[in-house]
């Protein structure tokens, strides 16, 4: 019972987490609502596009980021989720001779309902957070499909030697493995416009 409730408190202590997620993606949401139906409403020749275009990118921010803090927490809890998951073991016979050599001895009608319910909570819990990240992936894929739409597209980093033409380093990682100067980690994606830096791509390079 001590492993069960250490464990259930670790869920407690994610989910927490996640509730917090949840509340910033509510905001970048709404965020995200009003930019496309400002957009929607403007000429594209139009030079507030812009400062639309921008409100949007950070909303793409905001998702990417609880999207990331989400799939760590997924991660955080995939252990605990899995050791609540385990079905009770079907219930043994009674009787002097069972209780003799049962080996390790057998789980209370009380254990085997908390044990059970734990199971149905923790699938419970794996749902959402799964449903959640798959939510995450098509509002970013919302978001792309607009900022493409006014010519928007990400500057592609990962794998590519540091341009400080296209790039900012925020910060410089050593013992990678990787060529000096290598983008390791993309930290906040940057945007061309036609062939202009919209937004330049700030990036985690190798020593």
């Amino acid at each position: 019972m001590a492993q069960f409730t250490a464990l259930r408190h670790e869920v407690n202590l994610q989910t927490k987490a996640t509730r917090t997620s949840l509340e910033l993606t509510g905001e970048a949401l709404q965020q995200l609502g009003d930019a496309v139906e400002e957009l929607r409403e403007r000429p594209a020749e139009d030079e507030d596009v812009t400062s639309v275009l921008r409100a949007l990118v950070d909303v793409y921010d905001n998702l990417a980021l609880a999207m990331r803090q989400v799939t760590r927490q997924r991660e955080a809890l995939e252990k605990p989720l899995s050791e609540l998951a385990v079905s009770p073991p079907p219930a043994r016979p009674g009787g002097f001779w069972a209780r003799l050599f049962a080996s390790p001895p057998p789980m209370s009608a009380a254990d085997r309902e908390r044990r059970l319910r734990a199971a149905e909570a923790a699938a419970l819990v794996r749902s959402a957070l799964d449903g959640l990240i798959a939510g995450y992936r098509m509002s970013l894929t919302r978001v792309d499909r607009v900022l493409g739409q006014f010519e928007l597209e990400p500057i592609p980093v990962a794998g590519e030697p540091f341009d400080p033409e296209l790039m900012e380093v925020v910060e410089v990682a050593g013992e990678t493995g990787r060529p000096a100067g290598e983008v390791v980690e993309e930290v906040r994606r940057g945007y061309l416009r036609g062939h202009a830096v919209f937004r330049y791509a700030q990036v985690k390079v190798a020593r």
